[in-house]
């Protein structure tokens, strides 16, 4: 065989044509696929006093003299989701986003070294896009979906979001997901993921992924009778290393004008793997290994009688030492409200993760939740409503061993007005302001908070400002 040497002037040509020579246009590459997708804006205020029950005007390692007052922050996100046409029952999916922010910092600049309990700063210096990196980019879906003709069967196969009652729309997964509906008003699921993670930051916030399989099957069903609609979910889980088991049951009864819904979970954690203080992870401690949690809410809707207002009122509460039944902080439970779950002060979390509102109960410690929420919206037009939640808590925590165990209450409120409105079928404006008050016992302060006792006190307050734009496509 005879070698010929070429430049690498050639050899940029000759693969050139060759990409030419089996190129297509544009339009004929594209023809059939769906795409659809989201642009969004966001602006949040958040005002503090007293953040985590540090004294503003206390010297803190938080710097600037004290506990954090606050930040303001834009960001944007992308989303994209392209569709191929099916062909010999299989379509390929492809999903991208973009997400940036810029923390203005109200205007006073980041901090900088803390010497002597003095912090420094670089004035009207932001952080993010426009000040630091453009946000990141990256791919959200890359599946294949193969739909036989015999059967109601859909086989979803690659990098996914995980749609599950114990995820958010942001949680991904690598594996394959498979939904049938081949019996009337019944619908079954199943799932097996070989790397998974949370947008919450797990496993540490650097765009790793947990790798521990990840398993669950679900059935759901939906009856409309003479007395109403009945559906049904039920979810069971295992995580290797992880969870034992997890389950998640919802039953929903809705007339139209009355709606009832009861919710419950359970979850038994494995504690001698991952989630063991023998294992150097971010959990660092050996976890409650039984935990539940249920929700109990009812709705009235008016619309029927020309009056355009709806009420929703509910209850969260536990009869296990705690209540982390959920991998994402927030999941497909019932709420209301915008800050009690995800506020460090009020120490709830329901993941079983550390973040969110904070960290789970070790195993010999307990969390008890008791908490009422309502919501009243009303249509003032046909595309404007206006709302408010209100939100009343009590979270019981049980901390320490022998001499040094402690158990005190933090008890928090929240109150959240709310608007929107829907500009178009495609473009949504919306803006809450929520006020939320925590306040915790001294005796297990420092388990919310973190403040030496001398610059301590009983009460966070929590202001939060968003403006949405949300176009969909």
């Amino acid at each position: 065989m005879k070698f010929i040497k070429l430049s690498l002037a050639t050899c940029v040509a000759l693969a050139g044509l060759s990409t030419i020579s089996s190129a297509q246009p544009l339009e004929e590459a594209i023809k059939g696929i769906d795409v659809s997708g989201m642009l969004r804006y966001r602006y949040t205020d958040d005002r503090y006093k007293n953040q985590r029950y540090t004294k503003d005007d206390s010297a803190s390692i938080r710097g600037q003299g004290g506990a954090s007052k606050g930040s303001a922050k834009h960001e944007w996100r992308a989303e994209a989701l392209f569709k191929t046409p099916v062909i010999n029952n299989i379509s390929m999916n492809l999903g991208v986003y973009y997400g940036g922010s810029n923390n203005v910092n109200h205007g006073k600049g980041t901090s900088g070294d803390i010497n002597n309990n003095t912090s420094t700063s670089n004035g009207f210096i932001g952080s993010g896009l426009g000040a630091g990196s453009d946000g990141q980019f990256g791919v959200r879906e890359f599946t294949a979906t193969i739909t036989p003709d015999t059967t109601s069967t859909t086989f979803k196969l690659g990098k996914m979001p995980l749609l599950t009652p114990l995820n958010d729309s942001d949680d991904r997964g690598t594996g394959v997901f498979i939904t049938n509906s081949d019996i009337d008003n019944w619908s079954f699921a199943a799932g097996a993921f070989d790397s998974w993670s949370l947008d919450d930051g797990v496993p540490n916030g650097d765009g790793g992924s947990v790798a521990k399989p990840y398993y669950t099957l679900a059935a759901l069903s939906n009856y409309d009778t003479s007395i109403g609609n009945f559906s049904t979910q039920l979810w069971l889980y295992y995580i290797q290393d992880i969870a034992d088991f997890i389950g998640f049951g919802e039953l929903t009864w809705d007339n139209n004008m009355v709606s009832l819904t009861g919710q419950y979970a359970y979850s038994k954690l494995d504690n001698s793997g991952p989630l063991s203080t023998n294992t150097e992870t971010m959990w660092n401690y050996k976890p409650k290994t039984a935990n539940d949690l249920y929700t109990l809410g009812a709705g009235l809707d008016f619309s029927d009688f020309n009056v355009p207002v709806a009420l929703n009122v509910g209850y969260w509460g536990n009869t296990q030492d705690g209540y982390a039944v959920s991998l994402d902080n927030e999941g497909g439970f019932l709420k209301a409200g915008q800050l009690w779950f995800s506020n460090p002060a009020t120490g709830v979390n329901i993941s079983m993760f550390n973040v969110g509102g904070g960290a789970m109960p070790k195993g010999y410690e307990k969390n008890k939740l008791s908490a009422f929420y309502a919501n009243l919206n009303h249509d003032i037009l046909d595309n404007l409503n206006i709302g408010i939640d209100y939100v009343q808590g009590k979270n019981k925590l049980t901390r320490g061993l022998s001499n040094a165990k402690s158990s005190g209450n933090v008890s928090f409120y929240e109150i959240s007005p709310n608007l929107t409105w829907q500009y178009s079928k495609s473009l949504t404006i919306s803006s809450y302001y929520s006020f939320l008050q925590s306040k915790a016992q001294r005796s297990i302060r420092s388990s919310v908070g973190d403040a030496s006792a001398a610059n301590s006190t009983n009460k966070e307050k929590f202001n939060e400002l968003r403006v949405e734009v949300k176009y969909l496509f």
